[in-house]
């Protein structure tokens, strides 16, 4: 076995890392891959028994990496054979076009001439939309230096239009799918910017758990954040999202076309639970996915395929989150019957009337207690009372007059009672009394609704809640624009304006080698918002960069009481242990690490070199063959694999990973090459043992001088039992 275990790392991962996390390379160890994700996806704790390989005849036949097999949709079309009203009016519903493409219009105006936008964040950068021929495009333009650079994105998908709120823009890049900066907000009718990537273009990737929710199939590459096969796709949110994949039940009742129901999921007939889980692979905080991309089908339970986070205020939740406030609602815990299609019918567009009435089945006009103190006609709204809208301020935007605009306003989807819910509908009444008889009640009730808004912008902002604060604030202006109403907004929009630009700057300052600076830079953040996990985990790696360990381990213990969702301080922590030689400990952080994020090659692969050095070689195996399916380009991975199988006697098995691992590094590795000779020498096939090792020592030379003592002693050991 090497020493060397990291060096096999320079090839992974490069598609692994997100935007967010991308300066965050650890420089402790020439060659060491990127450090973690924050917001990825990782694989069950425990002892896991190794994988059974079967060894191939020709262990030198690279096995390409291909896209996930289609495993049986056929897409509305074929559903509509049989079943053609009920497509048809489907095909009227938001789910239908969750993704759309441009043809399908209809497209905003904004893409006629003379819609310029100015970039609210960064000077020298602006937007252009046009429309030429058939294809809508948005062009990027960088000025700077006496230059302009343009980029011209064509507008292949889009999320959002057919709603009222933000409409996204998508552009394929070859098969890889990039999200463009620059949204239309349909509630203010101007463009808003999104934060982007730092890519020339200020494109980012479009993950796979952001397409699963807006599509029904998309075959994904594994190993990469954003390349797919649009082969056999099926584009929004159609019949098989929640009935599953439906070529066995299309080949059944074509064969038998008088029967019904076969080899499909009826939704109806599920328990609650389950059926709740068919809403909630979407519409919760399923975000941490258990294994490949649109692997979840209907009657599994969810958790099965996703970790959801326990993500704790509004600014954190994902879309928003309906699944679990139903849950947590009285009206949802006293029945047993009770669903998001009591009151959604998945079948049509939304019937504010078929939510009424749903109340009505429980509830009478005398069980509301508010009855008796309300005017004549002003009762009976019990979804403005019990499920308000509010601003869902994890989706905001930067417009060319605003910062934070907040353009998603969902309904609350805890079913309860709210002080101002009730302040708003009253309001509500009394404006529209005729002739402006209730017009002075009306303002009565905007300026307690206004001071009620601003309490708790007040409470929000003393726990460091910045942006949920500001969405406060927006509601208290919107009740009523006061001087006080509008100041503490600027405030606000001030605050948490300094944290963002202060972490880009950070960013570049790291990135200019300049580590002090952007150690006091983020320490500076920290001072304003000391939960900010995320600051907690780049300046953790700061002070472990410039030596600092106790500072390093302080900061990145303080990510996970910051954020329980967020895996990166174990990570980190983890891999600190693994280089201080305590890999006992290491291997535990990463086992939490891994809790928090399964399904994440690099964390399966730093976990199997801790359990390598603990000699636990079936669970190491396990460990690094999963990093493996999760990225077959791993190059590490293969490279652990195969140690651990030749530790276990596999020697046919560890000579065909440590050769992939050969090939993933253009065998000019020479720790991987190494790993090659060794597994040769296991098996008995010393002259090609010695050659792997002489290759090796070519490479050494050439890139790791180092290395060369070690590989010439291993030769004259291969050589010693040649002869």
């Amino acid at each position: 076995m090497s020493t060397n275990t990291t060096s096999g790392e320079t090839q992974s991962g490069g598609d692994q890392q997100r935007h967010s996390r991308r300066w965050v390379w650890l420089a402790l160890v020439v060659g060491l891959v990127a450090c973690g994700v924050a917001w990825w996806v990782w694989p069950r704790q425990g002892s896991t028994p190794a994988p059974r390989t079967t060894p191939r005849d020709d262990p030198d036949v690279d096995e390409p990496v291909l896209a996930r097999p289609n495993p049986g949709y056929v897409g509305p079309r074929v559903c509509a054979e049989c079943h053609a009203a009920r497509t048809a009016e489907f095909q009227k519903t938001r789910h239908y076009r969750a993704c759309w493409s441009p043809e399908g219009g209809p497209m905003p105006d904004s893409f006629a001439p003379g819609h310029p936008f100015d970039s609210p964040r960064e000077s020298g950068v602006r937007y252009e939309s046009a429309r030429t021929g058939r294809e809508y495009l948005e062009t990027v333009i960088r000025s700077g230096l006496g230059r302009e650079e343009r980029y011209p994105l064509r507008i292949d998908l889009i999320y959002g239009s057919a709603g009222g709120a933000d409409e996204v823009y998508f552009t394929w890049k070859g098969d890889r799918l990039y999200e463009l900066p620059a949204a239309w907000l349909h509630p203010t009718a101007e463009w808003g910017e999104q934060r982007y990537n730092h890519a020339p273009d200020l494109t980012r990737t479009a993950t796979t758990r952001c397409v699963e929710c807006h599509n029904t199939w998309l075959a994904h590459f594994p190993g990469t954040e954003n390349e797919y096969s649009r082969e056999q796709a099926v584009f929004g949110v159609t019949c098989e999202n929640c009935h599953g994949p439906g070529r066995d039940h299309v080949a059944h009742h074509r064969q038998h076309p008088s029967g019904s129901g076969q080899a499909i999921t009826h939704p109806g007939r599920l328990s609650r639970d389950r059926l709740m889980d068919v809403c909630a692979q979407c519409h919760s905080n399923a975000m941490r996915a258990r294994g490949p991309a649109f692997s979840y089908r209907p009657g599994d339970p969810v958790d099965m395929h996703f970790r959801t986070l326990t993500a704790s205020g509004r600014e954190n939740d994902h879309v928003a989150d309906q699944v679990k406030y139903l849950r947590q609602s009285k009206c949802f815990q006293k029945s047993d019957s009770l669903t998001c299609i009591t009151c959604h019918n998945p079948h049509k567009p939304a019937e504010s009337a078929r939510t009424a009435a749903a109340c009505a089945k429980c509830h009478t006009s005398a069980d509301c207690g508010e009855q008796k103190r309300l005017p004549v006609g002003a009762g009976g709204d019990c979804v403005g009372c019990h499920m308000p809208r509010y601003p869902r301020v994890g989706v905001n935007f930067a417009t060319a007059g605003d910062r934070y605009v907040f353009p998603v306003r969902p309904h609350e989807h805890r079913i309860a009672v709210y002080p101002a819910a009730r302040l708003e509908v009253l309001r509500a009444w009394h404006q529209a009394q005729p002739g402006g008889t209730g017009q002075t009640k009306a303002d009565e009730l905007a300026t307690e609704l206004s001071g009620y808004w601003l309490r708790e912008t007040d409470r929000l902002r003393g726990n460091h809640r910045f942006l949920e604060a500001m969405g406060a604030a927006r509601e208290a202006a919107r009740a009523k624009s006061t001087p006080a109403a509008r100041d503490l907004l600027r405030e606000l929009i001030g605050i948490q304006r300094g944290l963002d630009d202060g972490f880009v700057v950070a960013d570049r300052q790291f990135g200019n080698g300049k580590h002090t600076e952007a150690i006091r830079t983020l320490e500076g953040l920290l001072a304003v918002k000391p939960d900010w996990a995320q600051a907690h985990g780049k300046l953790g790696t700061l002070y472990a960069m410039v030596g600092d360990r106790t500072r390093s381990v302080e900061h990145l213990q303080a990510v996970a009481r910051s954020d329980p969702d967020d895996p990166y301080g174990y990570n980190m922590l983890g891999w600190l242990a693994y280089l201080d030689g305590k890999v006992a400990d290491a291997a535990d952080y990463f086992r939490k690490a891994d809790e928090l994020q399964p399904f994440t090659a690099e964390i399966n692969y730093r976990w199997g070199l801790a359990l390598l050095m603990l000699e636990k070689w079936p669970d190491a195996a396990a460990r690094f063959h999963l990093a493996t399916v999760v990225d077959p380009k791993h190059a590490g991975a293969h490279q652990g694999l195969s140690h651990a199988l030749r530790r276990m006697g596999q020697t046919a098995e560890a000579i065909r990973f440590a050769r992939r691992a050969a090939r993933l590094t253009n065998f000019t590795n020479p720790d991987v090459l190494l790993t090659l000779a060794d597994a040769y020498a296991a098996a008995n096939r010393f002259d090609e043992a010695e050659e792997a090792a002489n290759k090796a020592l070519d490479a050494a030379v050439a890139s790791a001088p180092g290395m060369v003592p070690q590989i010439q002693r291993r030769l004259e050991e291969l050589r010693g039992h040649r002869n």
